[in-house]
């Protein structure tokens, strides 16, 4: 924000209201996390990509909730795409061309 900006911070606005998240527990926090999150920590650990935000982001959340997001969060091997190296990654993101593993491995 420049010189002169105003930033109504204790300011309602009427169509905002019972809008919410209204608890810790809610899925910004126990869905976006193991899942989102856990996905992005997954690749950049797989493909040798620090992830310091992402991380700080699952510790925290664990903190907050009581549940280890690294340890429960959706792994790759999950979602079928464990196997893939980094070019079959991209063929199937971008083509959709996915390899079974057997393909990978033979």
């Amino acid at each position: 924000m420049g010189d002169g900006a105003c930033a109504p911070f204790d300011d309602q606005f009427p169509m905002a209201f019972g809008t919410g998240p209204f608890s810790i527990q809610d899925r910004y926090v126990t869905e976006d996390i193991p899942v989102g999150c856990h996905i992005y920590h997954e690749l950049g650990k797989k493909f040798g990509v620090a992830t310091p935000v992402i991380d700080s982001i699952i510790t925290l959340g664990s903190a907050m909730v009581g549940t280890d997001f690294y340890e429960t969060g959706v792994s790759l091997e999950e979602l079928g795409i464990g196997h893939l190296n980094q070019a079959d990654l991209l063929d199937y993101l971008e083509n959709g061309n996915y390899k079974e593993e057997d393909e990978c491995n033979g």
